[in-house]
Parts: C-alpha cells; structure tokens; sequence
C-alpha cells in the first residue's frame, strides 16, 4: 500500500470510528459509504496488474519465483500464484468488488444498526442490549437468569431480520466460492490468512475431539458455584470476586515492566504511545465500547480503551499493545509486507496477555489467584473451544444453505443450540432460545473468522512457555514480531522452532489447559480444607 492509500483509508477508519451506530446520522454513515465506494473505484484501477500477474503459465512460476532480481517480491508472487486459480476476468473482478458492499457490507450494517438499538428492561431501568449482555455474569443467579432469558426474547423478537440477512450474505458467498473455483465454503478466508487449509482442517477437528477439556473445567466451574447444573447465563460467571485495583497507572507500571523483561524496545514503545496520546484509556459518552489496536503502514498506531480500573482492564491493555508492538516491529518491512495475517496477529496479543498474567498472580491473595486462574481458563476455553464451535456451526449452516437455498430462524437457532451444547458438556443445558444468539454473533459474517482465535492461542502459549523456558527466546520472538508478513504464517513460525504442521504441537498446547484445569482443582481443594 502506497502512503496516499494509507493516508485514504486511515482517514475513513478514523471517521467510521466517529460514526455512532446508536443514532440516527444518516449523513455520516453515507459519508462512510461514499469514500468506500470512491476507495473501491480506486482499486479497481490497479487489479490489471495482480491479474497479469495470475495469467503466468504454471510451469513458468518456479523461474520467476527463483530470479535473484525478484527476490525482495518472492512471497508476494508465491500469494499472486496461489490466487492466481480464483481470479476471474478484470470486468469481472471490477463488478464483484463494486457489489461487495450492497450484496455484503450493507446488509451487516443494517443488523448491527438494528442490534445496537435494542433494550432490555431491567430492575426497571431501560439498558442498551450491549450493557445488559456484559452485566449477566456480575448478577445473583435469579437476576443473571432473568436478564439472560430477556436478551435472549429480544433476539428472537427480531430474528427474522437476521434470517434473511444470513440466508443473502451466505448465498453471496456460496455465487462469488463457486464462481471462483473455491472447494469449500472456509477455502478463501484460510488461503486471504495465508495459512495452510490441512493445518486448519487438523487443527479444528483436533479441538472438536477435545472437547471433554471444556466439558472437565464446566463440572469444576459448577462446582465452585456450588451448583449440580447450569444453564448458559452461569457459563461466565466468575468464582469470587478480585477486589484488587488496578487503575491505569498501576496498569501501566506492571506492563512496563514485564515489557522490559523481555526487551526494551517493547517498553520504549508503549512509553511512546502514552507520551504522544495515541492511547484513548476512559470510557465516555459517546465512545464506542470495547477495545481496539489500529494501525496502516508507516502512520502512527493508536490504541482505544475503556479501562475501569478492574483486572480485566489491565489485561486488555496487555492485549492491545501486543497488537500495537506487533505493529510497530513490522514496519522495518518494506510497504508490501508491513501490514500482517490475522493469524499471527491473534498470536502476538495473547503473548503479551500470558506475560502479563504471572506478574498480576504475586499481588493477589491465595482466594484471589483462585477466582485469577479459574478465569484464565474460562477464557482460554472460550478463545479454542467455543470459537471452533461457531466454526463447526458455521460450517453447518454454509453447507446447509448451499444445499437447500435458504433456511428458517428456527433451523439456524437448533444448529446454533446444538454446536453450543457440543462444547459445553451436559453440564449446562442449553435451550432452544439460547441458540438465537446467532443473531448478534458478528463474527460468523465475516466467513469462519473464528479460527484464528484458537490457532492464535495456542500458539501464544507454546511461545510463553519457551520464552520460560529460556529467556535469550525472546531474540525469537521479537524475529516473528518483526516479519509482518514476509512469509506464510507458518514459515515464519517454523523459522523460530514451532512447527505448527504437526499435530502434535496443538496436542501439547490443549494438554497445557487441562494441565491448568487439574491446577486449579488442586488449588481449589487445598483452600477449602484449610
């Protein structure tokens, strides 16, 4: 990407921030909508050249891909050849990118639009969808329940329009798959993330086989709820409470200095972001919710937060510098390889989150490292488990609607309540009405996105551990940090010593949960009998 296109589409992504989805401003939203039309005109200008490229005989690549001038652009060809096969004709490729926002971009719009204008009533205050989702687990069990069954209803209450969003944007798909030649329907996101589609295909069927993982840490969890059976509103509910501080100074001191245990550069770095405003910490009205790392070619990153003082906080904080450091050693690349794969990129920010969780351990109590780990588990099963059970429900309903042109509601929250049921054990029942959750589940239109969470996971913690191992790894680490995507995820994990082209490897990081699982059993007994 040239710097005016970075300059073009960092514009527009900051002004799409601006944009409240909550309100009625039509007029900004169709500004948004105006410059990505304008951006895919623009494009449209240049891809004569990725498809003269895809025109070069197969048997020619092997001399181009070995000419020594050419070099500095290997990966870069060796990506041009393997999409070469799915390119169609420039009129063609034209069209598809034009349509891609009527037929694709919109009809997501329209449902986070609906989404984000949902309320619930609770304890007879009127409380925005979002807000009422993340309250249920802090709840008593009467009242999480309660607010839980009223998400639910309003999902059901507007499913109707999610069906037929779902059944347009899929059945899109299932034209512009079979159009370019794509075997299955997650054929082009693994091969757009540059991994290899074997290695997924091993790594999801590996998770699904390993699910009693999931199903042994939900028995404890009821357990320590000092319950026999739950239901998905007790799913995230935490054992205790950490009343534990950590507001954004603190926050920032511990991460300063774990930075700098592995190198100072990462120090440097966050010091950096805090000296020139590019983190955006509180929360206030107005703002988006949630967190984000954003950052295009050689501008300067920023960081958004909406940090409350809690253990949380500082963690998410650890999550997004990890996506901004990664950034940041990218750009030593040239501008063809600075930005990086999805895959890697879920890999450097949950690095960063696994170092952070051993210095927050020394200043909890013995109760508070119990509530601490148990919730580490919880979200290392909802990063593996759960996303490669959306992956497997995804699967389904693309199958599905290929196959029969368009399916009910109905059918979508039975699929959805069986591949929830399938990781979570039978521990906790899962109702009909629980499977409308496909409703707000965002991530299941943007194509089997999900994967990335586990394949990322995973890797992070085989990282963290030989960085324990041994400190002098962090030469390594810094080595994948810095290759953007100068080579396929998997070569430039294969080049610091993880070889995820073995099963065996995701085999040693799934026995590392259940190894945390048996940890916490232990702990948790041994507090009890004191």
């Amino acid at each position: 990407m040239d710097e005016l296109s970075e300059r073009c589409y960092g514009a527009l992504w900051y002004f799409s921030l601006k944009v409240d989805l909550n309100s009625d401003d039509n007029k900004s939203a169709a500004i948004v909508t105006k410059y990505e039309q304008r951006l895919a005109e623009a494009g449209n200008k240049t891809k004569f050249f990725g498809l003269d490229i895809a025109k070069i005989p197969t048997g020619e690549h092997r001399t181009f891909l070995n000419y020594p001038g050419l070099k500095p652009y290997k990966y870069a060809l060796q990506i041009a050849f393997a999409n070469a096969k799915h390119r169609l004709s420039e009129g063609e490729e034209q069209l598809l990118s034009l349509l891609s926002q009527p037929g694709y971009r919109m009809w997501i719009d329209t449902q986070e639009k609906l989404l984000n204008q949902q309320t619930v009533i609770h304890k007879g205050k009127i409380l925005p969808i979002t807000e009422a989702k993340s309250l249920v687990s802090e709840l008593p069990k009467k009242d999480r329940r309660e607010l839980h069954n009223k998400i639910r209803a309003v999902y059901k209450s507007i499913s109707h329009i999610a069906e037929g969003e779902i059944n347009a944007i899929y059945n899109y798909k299932k034209i512009v798959d079979k159009r370019r030649g794509y075997k299955n329907p997650y054929s082009s996101t693994i091969l757009n993330y540059e991994n290899d589609e074997k290695s997924i295909e091993n790594l999801v069927s590996l998770v699904t086989n390993s699910f009693k993982i999931s199903h042994r840490f939900y028995k404890l969890h009821a357990k320590l709820l000092g319950e026999d059976k739950l239901n998905m509103a007790d799913r995230n509910v935490k054992v205790g409470k950490i009343k534990t501080k950590f507001d954004f100074t603190k926050s920032v001191s511990i991460l300063r200095s774990t930075l700098a245990s592995v190198d100072n550069e990462y120090q440097n770095i966050l010091d950096s972001f805090l000296e020139n405003g590019q983190i955006d910490v509180y929360p206030k009205k107005g703002k988006r919710g949630g967190a984000y790392s954003s950052s295009i070619g050689k501008l300067p990153g920023f960081i958004l937060l909406n940090h409350v003082d809690s253990i949380k906080s500082l963690k998410t904080l650890a999550h997004e510098m990890g996506h901004s450091i990664h950034s940041e050693m990218s750009k030593s690349q040239p501008s063809r390889y600075r930005d990086y794969s999805i895959s890697t990129a879920e890999v450097a920010s949950t690095f960063f989150e696994q170092l952070i969780s051993e210095e927050v351990e020394k200043v909890l109590s013995d109760k508070e490292r119990i509530v601490f780990i148990h919730s580490n588990i919880q979200e290392d099963i909802a990063t593996i488990f759960l996303q490669i059970a959306f992956f497997n429900f995804e699967l389904e309903l693309h199958n599905k609607i290929r196959k029969e042109g368009q399916i009910s509601k109905e059918d979508m929250a039975k699929l959805m309540q069986k591949h929830l049921q399938s990781y979570v054990g039978d521990t906790i029942d899962v109702s009909v009405d629980d499977g409308y959750s496909f409703v707000a589940l965002m991530h299941m239109r943007r194509f089997f996105y999900v994967y990335s969470y586990a394949y990322g996971q995973i890797i992070s913690r085989a990282l963290y551990e030989k960085w324990k191992e041994d400190h002098s790894y962090a030469k390594k680490i810094k080595q994948f940090l810095s290759a953007g995507s100068s080579m396929s995820p998997e070569d430039i994990f294969k080049s610091i010593g993880v070889d995820t082209s073995k099963t065996e490897f995701f085999e040693a990081g799934l026995k590392s949960i259940e190894n945390d699982i048996i940890k916490l059993e232990k702990l948790s007994k041994s507090i009890v009998s004191r």
